[in-house]
């Protein structure tokens, strides 16, 4: 997926287009995760779509429920949901951060010259 030590950076428009795809797979991760909690929240609490996507975002967001759930099912949902919260939002800024930071190291780590060559 990314470029060989040996290999030269690629170009700063193929950069930014990396960029924009980690970040579009970051923005999936959290929709679909949004999703399954909404979900989660209309089906456990009985809540309306908006209500169970505000606190689907609250707690992916770190934030916590908005509201109280106040059925056992629903509680038990919510905390599981936290915990799944959490990883999700590692994964996502690792996503986000990968391109980056192998772009930096790559730049320490090119010798600027071909292997083979020696040139």
């Amino acid at each position: 997926m990314y470029e060989r030590r040996n290999e030269p950076p690629i170009s700063a428009s193929r950069f930014r287009l990396r960029v924009l795809l980690h970040v579009l797979a970051a923005l999936c991760l959290f929709l679909g995760s949004v999703l399954v909690g909404a979900a989660g929240f209309v089906l456990f609490e009985g809540m309306d779509w908006a209500r169970g996507a505000l606190n689907a975002t609250t707690l992916i967001s770190g934030l916590g429920v908005a509201e109280m759930p106040q059925t056992p099912g629903a509680k038990l949902f919510a905390s599981l949901f936290a915990l799944y919260s959490g990883f999700v939002f590692v994964a996502m800024s690792g996503i986000v951060i990968a391109p980056i930071l192998h772009r930096l190291l790559h730049f320490f780590h090119w010798d600027g010259c071909d292997e083979e060559s020696g040139t």
